[in-house]
């Protein structure tokens, strides 16, 4: 349990950053498109409403920029849509996505700015609502980045309220100040819920990489990182099913290591855990792509071989049992001589079957003195 632990992925890790700053963005992308639409056709009602309060040409000039500005994200919104982008290939399109979004909300504030010094105050009270419900909505579209619904509100509503902070009359001050509070407040809660969903992206990465590690170790042998036996057989059949269909031979090879015992008492269990590894290293570089190899138990190995008759099997075993007597290990100044007997057979599709008879071979080898292959036959078990 505690190696999974230390295998998750760290929520400081800058690559879990990086894919949880994605999410989020994708999640941006998602929600906010409406918003498109929802601000020209604030726009357009606002500026029906200050019809005859404002300058025509204001108006009309101010809702000409902010269309201009609204097609421009929404080119940026089909542009995304279309090319799909994946991973952390989302983050190159955070840059345009926040110019686009600083740039229609920056319009929205300096723009209801301009109508306010020209209006009555009666119609800065209706501004100041249609102020107050765009923060709101900057808010809910764009909380998935602290920095973007902070940027969005704060260009929305600070600059009609610190004009009604300076101006000095007793109402627009109190619109000023109810307006700060009411920022101070939405930025609190944007940074709780950015924060949350923040939390929320790296506990799924979390779990992902527990239930990706849970299952490696449910497969794995901790000792050599070879297929335990329970893989092994899993996988085995399925290999073996298909050797069947395609009518392939299939072998098996067994492997075991001598004298192991002796070398557990001898050096101890620490190095004969060494020699272990040094042998699975042996095998995972005589092993071709499509063969399964494992750890059956103990000193004990088995390699499946797909396609593979018994005379290439016995040619791949004895390079292998070569190899390991070429290279014995050396111990605070001594020899360890890792030798192995090896088994082979190739007889059914069938992995129990196989390795009883591999079993049986290597059974052989080592009766007849260790460091050596045998294969199996259904007439008698052959030397090499």
């Amino acid at each position: 349990m505690h190696q999974l632990a230390r295998s998750l992925p760290d929520d400081a890790s800058p690559d879990l950053a990086l894919r949880v700053r994605a999410d989020q963005l994708h999640l941006l992308f998602r929600q906010s498109f409406p918003a498109v639409y929802i601000s020209v056709l604030v726009a357009a009602i606002v500026c029906q409403t200050l019809w005859g309060e404002v300058r025509h040409e204001l108006l009309l000039g101010w809702l000409f920029v902010l269309c201009f500005c609204s097609m421009l994200r929404y080119t940026l919104f089909r542009q995304y849509w279309k090319s799909q982008p994946q991973g952390l290939q989302i983050l190159d399109w955070e840059r345009p996505y926040a110019l686009t979004l600083f740039a229609t909300s920056s319009l929205w504030g300096l723009g209801m700015l301009w109508f306010v010094s020209e209006s009555t105050l009666l119609y800065r009270l209706v501004e100041f609502l249609f102020l107050l419900g765009m923060s709101a909505g900057a808010f809910s579209h764009y909380s998935a980045r602290r920095y973007m619904v902070m940027g969005a509100m704060a260009s929305v509503l600070l600059p009609t309220t610190l004009w009604f902070v300076a101006c000095g009359q007793p109402m627009e001050v109190s619109l000023g100040v109810a307006a700060l509070l009411f920022i101070g407040v939405l930025i609190q809660a944007g940074n709780a819920m950015s924060a949350a969903q923040a939390d929320n992206f790296r506990l799924t990465y979390r779990l992902e990489a527990a239930r990706q590690k849970a299952e490696q170790m449910a497969h794995t042998d901790e000792l050599t990182c070879l297929e335990n036996r329970r893989a092994f057989f899993e996988q085995g059949q399925v290999l073996a099913n298909y050797c069947e269909r395609k009518r392939l031979p299939l072998s098996v090879v067994m492997i075991d290591a001598d004298h192991f015992k002796q070398i557990n008492d001898r050096f101890g269990h620490a190095i004969g855990d060494a020699v272990l590894r040094h042998l699975a290293e042996q095998l995972k570089e005589s092993r071709r792509k499509s063969d399964i190899c494992g750890r059956l138990g103990g000193e004990e190995f088995a390699m499946l071989l797909p396609d593979t008759p018994l005379g290439e099997a016995m040619v791949l075993a004895e390079r292998l049992c070569r190899a390991c007597a070429a290279q014995p290990m050396r111990i605070d100044g001594e020899t360890v001589v890792n030798t192995v007997s090896i088994g082979v057979a190739c007889e059914g599709y069938t992995i129990e079957h196989l390795l009883n008879c591999a079993d049986e071979a290597l059974y052989q080898a080592k009766a007849a003195g260790r460091n050596r292959v045998m294969a199996w036959s259904d007439q008698d078990v052959v030397a090499s």
